[in-house]
């Protein structure tokens, strides 16, 4: 459970990142100190070092707890947060936090085949989960679709051939 846990957390650090980086000077502080805390927490996870339990929560509720107090303090500036990757941020660093919770209580070595699966799973979702919500961050708005990577080779119809291809770009969206 452990290990499920550090994945989650690392999908939610990189979502706090990206919301982060975009987001109001004073917001973006404390979102961006909590994603890199739930980095070093997701680290930590995945290295079998101990973690104390106040350590574990606060990383993972921090972004929370400064979106639902910037809505009440500032609601002008939290509504340049986006919806959708708050949500799934949120969602993400409750699991990690109860998920790393749960794998402190355990000391028994996990089975290879069900650690296995567990971890498979625990990925695909959180790639589910992380990659949606990255498309819906200033980030994500930039990124290149996926498909369209370089540019592509297009011959004029009232050309000849002979003269050679066109590049032509594509945009972004």
């Amino acid at each position: 459970m452990r290990i499920c846990g550090a994945v989650a957390a690392l999908g939610a650090a990189l979502i706090a990142l990206a919301v982060g980086a975009a987001a109001p000077v004073w917001i973006a502080v404390l979102v961006l100190a909590a994603g890199a805390a739930q980095l070093a927490v997701a680290v930590l996870a995945l290295r079998g070092s101990p973690l104390p339990g106040p350590a574990i929560l606060a990383p993972f509720a921090a972004p929370t707890a400064v979106w639902l107090a910037a809505l009440v303090a500032a609601p002008a500036a939290a509504s340049s947060l986006p919806l959708g990757p708050m949500l799934a941020e949120t969602g993400l660093a409750l699991g990690a936090a109860a998920l790393l919770a749960l794998g402190r209580r355990t000391s028994a070595e996990p089975r290879a085949l069900p650690a296995l699966l567990a971890v498979a799973a625990s990925a695909a979702v959180v790639a589910t989960v992380a990659t949606a919500a990255l498309a819906g961050t200033n980030a994500g708005a930039f990124a290149q679709p996926h498909g369209e990577h370089g540019a592509a080779v297009d011959a004029p119809a009232d050309e000849p051939a002979l003269e050679g291809p066109v590049l032509v770009e594509h945009s972004g969206h």
